[in-house]
């Protein structure tokens, strides 16, 4: 008998660990909200300008959240139950344990005033604080690779005999799972594939223009929108972003600092940290220069590999900022650009990345290159009008500019930093048709 007991406790134990792994349902539905609750978004609003939506989100960090969730409220469920509950965990065979306990050790390290705002867009959505988490933990949780201690931190955290007997990888995602897009089209993450600056005598007016381009043909219009942040403090600012973001991926804010962020797997990885996205919503809000930006880059606890590109429109200038979890290099313009993809060109961090990358980063090279070479065709003369076109280029010479469908995805932004304009290019299929749209954040302001 007293063998008996001695047993129970760990067999019950490891028997709550595999349900934990089971795939969860669905998001519970909640009661409709109520008058009293639809009253308090009153100080934001959602709008849509030819086909482009535009959120803005005025107060306090929870009313910013519960204006996000109450406007957006049907898009997040929809982004959660489909991304989430469908993609990663049932078709992907996602850990759902892992994905609780990432997306509880998230929460640790995020600042006071992000859980605020992420408990009002809880709130607003009709769902649970957990599941807000869990739609955040989406970035760290494709962009590979994950750190095997780490995961077997979180596992020991629950019980110290169960330890996954995979490679780290493997634990996480099926062979065949590609977590950046789904079949349906509705993405949680903007890839980008490559970013520029230029200024000075880099461009027809001595202004900065900051170039993005995707080449993503999931990337639909209607599932991205632009949010325009007034908080009570700090800088005032627009994100380019999906709907239920509260970090910040591509960004412009009232100080004319714009910022773009581009993956770059590493092996120096880990799970101590916060992920990019609030790091650069956290650069928008505080930051009026580019060392101020960078200096909250570099001193962050900091989780997977970036290459971010900062740029300033107040005199125009810019620079790319390279980093895994523990290493970072700074590289200022030449000439007056600057060109970023998805691979390093810091020594040391490139030898990391080389050991288990290398058909992706002769890819990057590749982009890197031929941006590289537009540019400099254009140099001295490049405006508004060519810096789109030379995303229209990349995208005619991609794959996905050969590839037939319908409807309309968005090719890439510029960003008119010294302006506050920010400019979102679209193609239609399957004519191959350019659409831009834009926005001025001193106007919407």
């Amino acid at each position: 008998m007293r063998l008996l007991g001695r047993l129970v406790l760990p067999l019950a134990s490891i028997l709550v660990a595999l349900l934990f792994w089971l795939p969860s349902a669905a998001p519970t539905a909640h009661a409709p909200l109520s008058a009293a609750a639809e009253h308090r978004y009153g100080g934001g609003g959602l709008e849509e300008r030819g086909g482009l939506r535009i959120l803005h989100l005025r107060g306090a960090p929870y009313d910013r959240g519960y204006q996000h969730g109450v406007l957006l409220r049907q898009e997040i469920r929809t982004g959660l139950r489909k991304q989430i509950y469908e993609r990663l965990i049932l078709e992907g065979g996602v850990s759902h344990f892992l994905l609780l306990r990432h997306a509880q050790h998230l929460d640790s390290y995020l600042p006071a005033k992000y859980r605020e705002e992420m408990r009002g867009l809880a709130d607003g959505a009709g769902i649970s604080y957990s599941d807000i988490l869990l739609l955040h933990s989406f970035h760290d949780l494709t962009s590979p690779p994950w750190p095997r201690q780490g995961i077997r931190d979180l596992l020991l955290t629950l019980y110290p005999a169960f330890i996954p007997p995979l490679g780290a990888r493997d634990v996480l995602f099926s062979s065949d799972f590609s977590p950046e897009t789904s079949s349906t089209g509705s993405v949680l993450s903007l890839p980008l594939e490559a970013a520029f600056a230029a200024f000075g005598t880099a461009t027809e007016d001595g202004k900065l223009l900051h170039g993005l381009y995707f080449a993503s043909p999931h990337l639909s219009l209607e599932n991205i929108i632009l949010i325009v942040h007034q908080p009570d403090v700090g800088n005032r600012l627009v994100a380019l972003a999906w709907p239920g973001a509260v970090g910040v991926t591509i960004g412009l804010n009232e100080e004319k600092i714009s910022v773009a962020e581009l993956a770059s797997p590493s092996l120096d990885a880990s799970l101590e940290g916060i992920p990019l996205p609030f790091l650069l919503r956290d650069v928008l809000e505080h930051a009026g220069d580019i060392p101020t930006a960078l200096r909250l880059v570099a001193s962050a606890e900091r989780t997977v590999g970036h290459n971010v590109l900062i740029g300033d429109g107040k005199p125009a200038d810019a620079q790319a900022m390279e980093f895994s979890a523990h290493l970072h290099a700074v590289f200022e313009a030449e000439d007056d650009l600057v060109v970023r993809t998805n691979h390093y060109l810091d020594p040391a961090l490139s030898e990391i990345q080389q050991i288990s990358y290398q058909d992706e980063y002769e890819s990057s090279q590749s982009r890197f290159e031929a941006i590289r070479e537009g540019l400099d065709t254009a140099y001295g003369r490049l405006d508004l009008s060519g810096a789109i076109d030379l995303l229209s280029e990349a995208y005619a010479a991609s794959e996905e500019g050969h590839a037939t469908g319908e409807g309309e995805s968005v090719l890439g932004v510029v960003i008119a930093s010294s302006d506050l304009e920010v400019w979102v290019v679209s193609v239609v299929h399957p004519e191959g048709k350019l659409v831009r749209r834009s926005v001025r954040l001193d106007e919407e302001l």
